[in-house]
């Protein structure tokens, strides 16, 4: 299914099932099917879900003046207009978590049920006072830094049916990376500390012990915020939502439940 944005991008997602609804959010040079466990799941348990491709990714519409996360949580605000959308829960992986935190800062009057974060401080570029964005970046270095990590995501792979689904796809849609160096420079200069230590939206950041990117402790910067809560899921690196797909699965669920 086809979404038209208000500037003419058309962005593809998918759909299933019926209920309160799980919006899915991959990261960057990510595709929709990176959720596919998660969309079997959820949908089987009585939720409505939908997943999509970011503009500049996968089967939606490439965008040659991209270079704002401003228009991604834009585009996301369009999806959840959509009449099928109830009561949602953001859920969203690496940069899809910063859309999230974007989005709860440039819309924190729109009516969100709750929001997952996997594995992305709300700051990418590291200071002397904050050791805790995206391995060793500075700013100095952050956009050479994001662009060529020079290490697996992932600590022993990921799960096989979820590999087959993102093989096909990157064949037929391969992510140039160059050509949205601009967007990734912005999503790491944005700080969104403030507004994971202040919203007031039910907010679960779920991180990975053996992310190859991330410390787990940058959870900390919401502790004092009763509205944001943190669970770390062990033996995962950074795409935990494919590697321990189980434990994921009911560490979302446990807290959709409290929800209702």
């Amino acid at each position: 299914m086809n979404l038209i944005t208000d500037d003419g991008i058309k962005l593809n997602y998918q759909q299933a099932g019926t209920g309160q609804s799980l919006i899915f959010i991959h990261g960057f040079g990510g595709y929709q099917q990176v959720w596919t466990r998660q969309l079997e799941y959820f949908s089987s348990k009585g939720y409505h879900v939908v997943a999509y491709d970011q503009r500049n990714h996968g089967a939606s519409q490439f965008d040659p003046n991209l270079a704002s996360i401003h228009r991604l949580s834009k585009d996301l605000k369009e999806l959840l207009e959509l009449t099928t959308i109830k009561k949602p829960v953001l859920i969203g992986h690496s940069m899809g978590a910063s859309v999230i935190y974007d989005f709860l800062t440039q819309y924190p009057a729109f009516d969100l049920a709750g929001a997952i974060a996997v594995d992305q401080s709300p700051y990418l570029i590291n200071t002397p006072s904050w050791p805790y964005g995206f391995m060793k970046v500075t700013r100095a270095n952050y956009v050479q830094g994001l662009m060529a990590p020079e290490r697996s995501e992932t600590l022993n792979g990921i799960d096989r049916h979820v590999f087959d689904m993102l093989s096909v796809v990157k064949r037929q849609f391969p992510f140039d990376r160059d050509a949205n160096r601009k967007l990734l420079a912005d999503v790491a200069r944005h700080d969104f500390r403030k507004t994971l230590a202040t919203t007031t939206v039910p907010t679960l950041l779920i991180t990975a012990n053996q992310s190859p990117f991330y410390r787990s402790s940058y959870a900390m910067v919401a502790k004092d915020n009763p509205a944001v809560e943190h669970v770390s899921i062990d033996q995962s690196g950074h795409v935990i939502m494919a590697e321990q797909v189980d434990k994921f699965n009911q560490v979302v669920e446990n807290f959709l439940a409290k929800l209702n």
